[in-house]
């Protein structure tokens, strides 16, 4: 798993690259978590990510509670078809808005502010 951060509109987009599983969810966490700030913007860019397990799951949780903690914004973006289903089926499609692109989960997370 690769985590690639890029600001796009004063909003921070973290490209998960790969898979987000119990090996690599500690590492992304902390990367992660460098990037939660009082009032931030995050969108997480879904479209390279192969694979989700529940440690992958928990990470987007602790996220989520603590961008909310910051309040801040967060949304997810491109989740794959399979990837998308584990959102549906975990109720985690409640946690995080998603969008089917981050042109789209931008404009969405520049109205919420």
């Amino acid at each position: 798993m690769e985590l690639k951060v890029d600001k796009k509109s004063g909003i921070t987009v973290i490209e998960i690259i790969g898979d987000l599983d119990g090996t690599s969810a500690e590492t992304a966490q902390k990367e992660i978590s460098e990037h939660i700030t009082p009032g931030c913007s995050l969108i997480f860019n879904m479209e390279k990510c192969t694979f989700i397990s529940s440690a992958g799951l928990r990470v987007l949780l602790v996220s989520a509670k603590h961008i909310k903690r910051e309040n801040g914004k967060g949304a997810l973006a491109g989740l794959s078809g399979d990837i998308k289903d584990v959102m549906e089926m975990t109720g985690f499609d409640h946690i995080f808005n998603n969008y089917d692109t981050i042109s789209k989960a931008i404009e969405a997370v520049r109205k919420e502010k």
